[in-house]
């Protein structure tokens, strides 16, 4: 179940119909399936719609807007001229440090701001695609036959939870409103148990280095001069 073809039938399965439909015509479905896909694809971050684009820097320009079809705050990382900005700041703690004239020390800040992010210091000049960032993308809505979910090619059983998410849709009036709300709980499960299993994954490769290095006061010599420099993990 790969296509939007595909994902249309196993919908019309699930109600027992057909193209024919009078109480689930074909355009009734195609946008419950849409509406499903875009409820599902925005409960998580997903790494599938995880994108990076250039933009150019503008002179004595300190914001800039997100591309279009971008989630707002979703950008992660960012890079002006090969330069690495680092983590971003919150916007006030930005707003912080630039009006206390930087007092972090730091050389590259930058922070979001719903849909636009601001970096310091200031550019000086117009830029030529010198500006990269990674952030996460809306999905494209289906609309073609061939057309596939973000899934369809690494985690296809979530295209399940589309399709139940989507029948929950179409049966959430009157008397299906029960068989309704469970569709909707098992297409959450599917894809709570998908996030789940990429959080764990990620974690296996996230950094065993520890964050600090501190003195190592209780060992050595007891002369604080000498130990200063050997130092333990924290």
């Amino acid at each position: 179940m790969d296509t939007f073809t595909d994902l249309i039938q196993a919908t019309q399965d699930d109600l027992t119909i057909n193209d024919s439909s009078s109480l689930f015509p074909q355009a009734l479905v195609k946008r419950a399936i849409n509406r499903a896909y875009l409820k599902a694809s925005g409960l998580f971050r997903w790494p599938e719609t995880e994108e990076a684009l250039k933009t150019s820097t503008g002179a004595s320009q300190d914001y800039y807007d997100y591309p279009e079809g971008w989630r707002p705050d979703s950008i992660w990382k960012l890079m002006v001229d090969d330069e690495d900005y680092g983590d971003p700041l919150t916007f006030k703690d930005f707003l912080y440090e630039i009006e206390n004239d930087v007092p972090c020390g730091e050389d590259y800040l930058w922070a979001n701001q719903w849909r636009r992010f601001f970096v310091y210091p200031t550019p000086t000049a117009d830029g030529d695609n010198n500006i990269v960032i990674w952030g996460q993308k809306v999905v494209d809505k289906l609309e073609e036959d061939a057309d596939v979910t973000i899934w369809s090619y690494s985690m296809p059983e979530l295209n399940e939870a589309v399709v139940k998410e989507a029948v929950a849709i179409l049966r959430s009036k009157g008397e299906d409103e029960k068989i309704s709300q469970f569709k909707s709980t098992e297409a959450k499960e599917l894809l709570v148990k998908a996030w789940d299993e990429i959080k764990r994954a990620q974690a296996k490769m996230e950094k065993t280095r520890p964050f600090f290095n501190v003195p190592d006061y209780f060992s050595g010599s007891g002369n604080l001069k000498e130990d200063i420099t050997r130092y333990g993990n924290f």
